[in-house]
């Protein structure tokens, strides 16, 4: 019974992350949309959407092989999981309704992908397999990536408004 109740907190969990990366590439496709005015922003967006999507798939294939291969999730990631899904969709419903302003959506998208690349790197510590493990060891430095991206490209957002007010 234990077996087949760490089964499916596998295969739900696998499900939430799935879900998780599609939210985040929707979220970006949308920000690439929103601030087209802004090439590199838009850019920017595109880039981190697409490689999203590329981690969705690497979601569902540790969720086809995962029958394959010794993987076990603790209840506590999936709690966090589905903690990060739900501030994930608040956030996703909050935007679509009020648009922020491009420093603050690459703020709350460096918060945002702190906490994927947390959760990346304690689940790749769950596979037996070296090949999964590696696999979730590269979504969790794919995340380092974008949070590294976006904070460079924040400090560029930032660094104006600085110069402004001392200006004044």
């Amino acid at each position: 019974m234990s077996e087949m109740i760490d089964l499916m907190t596998s295969k739900i969990f696998l499900e939430t992350c799935i879900s998780i990366e599609e939210l985040c590439a929707d979220l970006y496709h949308f920000y690439s949309r929103v601030y087209e005015d802004t090439p590199e922003a838009s850019r920017l967006w595109k880039k981190t959407a697409l490689e999203e999507e590329d981690h969705r798939h690497q979601f569902m294939l540790a969720l086809r092989i995962m029958n394959e291969t010794e993987f076990k999730v603790s209840g506590n990631h999936l709690i966090k999981a589905y903690s990060i899904q739900s501030k994930l969709q608040y956030l996703v419903n909050q935007v679509r309704h009020s648009t922020p302003e491009l420093l603050t959506a690459v703020t709350k998208a460096i918060e945002m992908e702190d906490a994927l690349a947390d959760l990346h790197a304690h689940i790749s510590l769950n596979f037996n397999d070296n090949n999964m493990q590696n696999l979730f060891r590269a979504l969790s430095e794919a995340d380092r990536d974008h949070i590294s991206a976006l904070k460079q490209y924040r400090t560029i957002l930032y660094l104006p408004q600085n110069d402004m007010s001392e200006n004044q």
